[in-house]
């Protein structure tokens, strides 16, 4: 223990800044955060085509006490379906028997003819809700999933209609991320693979709100919402539309990012150059109306036939699930962890006791400078 007097001298010179490093813990009044990803989709295939429908989730819910393992459960995988099929898996976890920190997550999907057509409609939906109720908690949800759709026949240009919406709902100290990608895949002559964006949306702090008024499985309306109740005042939502196929390179962005309420970030390009958008320095509007349904257009290419077409998102929520020796949950292990370790060494358990053995010693502190810099 000799050899660490030094460490824990230096280390009460700066007790006043420790404050610094150490976060509250304070409850929140709405500790909780929650996301809820849903696309529609319509694509139309050649006639005749027996459609394999694949699904694939990826699922998974942890909740900790920060100095403690987390309780992490995962529920993954991927199935092939016929038209019609639906689906959903879920993952779950608590600690605390109140309990202190809870966290779902969720994917589905659904898939169908369209009566009297050769095209198929569904949509698939990623939902989670991430809560820590107890000083030094924390919890995660992050729900993936994507539909892959293939057939023999295809390869012959087409059109995929692609309708997004997603609600965004932050509270306390946590951050909810969102991602919508559509690709079609190419397959060359020679067996390798070549994926192509046709649509990437990427969000936080923002919600994408569609309305589908007469229930014909696609909306006709869409707006960007922000609302400022129970959430940091900041948030951006940025989407890339292209088509895929020979000369089909032209790009169309919008993105728009705000903080405190004003417009920090703006752009609408392309397709989207004449939508009325903010510009940088505006506030932020409450609601902003945008495109409801896009069409990603693919065409085959030369040496390439289509291997399939795959649609996705999902979303994240909560705070980042701690690594090993990050003893105060903001998953990075740094000088906070060591100090955590230094001003506790010799307690009999508590906040710097990394390996749960009821003592902090030299054991937790070697656990803290072989992961330190994990995480940051």
């Amino acid at each position: 223990m000799r050899r660490y007097t030094n460490w824990l001298i230096g280390a009460l010179t700066i007790a006043t800044t420790l404050a610094h490093y150490l976060p509250s813990y304070a409850q929140n009044q709405n500790p909780c955060c929650s996301y809820r990803v849903i696309h529609q989709f319509r694509v139309c295939l050649p006639q005749g085509c027996q459609p394999q429908v694949f699904w694939k989730w990826n699922t998974q819910a942890a909740a900790w006490q920060i100095g403690q393992t987390p309780v992490i459960n995962t529920n993954n995988g991927m199935a092939q379906y016929p038209v019609p099929s639906n689906d959903t898996q879920c993952a779950s976890a608590s600690v605390g028997q109140q309990p202190c920190a809870v966290a779902s997550a969720c994917a589905s999907f659904s898939v169908n003819w369209l009566p009297g057509t050769n095209c198929v409609q569904g949509q698939h939906t990623t939902f989670g809700r991430a809560c820590a109720f107890c000083r030094r908690h924390g919890a995660n949800s992050h729900a993936q999933s994507y539909i892959m759709i293939a057939c023999p026949q295809i390869n012959n240009a087409g059109t995929i209609l692609w309708a997004p919406h997603f609600e965004d709902v932050v509270g306390g100290e946590c951050g909810v991320q969102i991602t919508d990608p559509v690709y079609v895949v190419y397959r060359h002559s020679d067996g390798s693979v070549r994926p192509q964006m046709l649509f990437d949306l990427r969000a936080s702090g923002l919600s994408w709100i569609s309305e589908d008024t007469n229930n014909d499985g696609l909306p006709e309306a869409a707006r960007i919402i922000r609302d400022d109740r129970d959430r940091p005042r900041k948030g951006h939502v940025t989407l890339l539309r292209r088509n895929a196929g020979p000369g089909n390179n032209e790009e169309s962005r919008l993105h728009i990012r705000h903080e405190d309420g004003i417009v920090v970030e703006a752009e609408a390009s392309g397709e989207f150059a004449g939508l009325p958008w903010p510009n940088v320095g505006d506030p932020m509007p409450e609601t902003i109306e945008v495109p409801a349904v896009f069409a990603l257009r693919y065409e085959p290419i030369d040496d390439y036939t289509i291997e399939s077409l795959e649609m996705g998102g999902g979303g994240d929520s909560g705070q980042p699930v701690p690594v090993e020796g990050d003893l105060d949950g903001n998953g990075c292990v740094d000088d906070a962890d060591l100090l955590i370790v230094l001003f506790n060494f010799g307690n009999q358990g508590g906040s710097g006791d990394a390996n749960n053995d009821g003592i902090v010693d030299d054991a937790d502190l070697l656990i803290v400078l072989f992961n330190f810099g994990t995480g940051c």
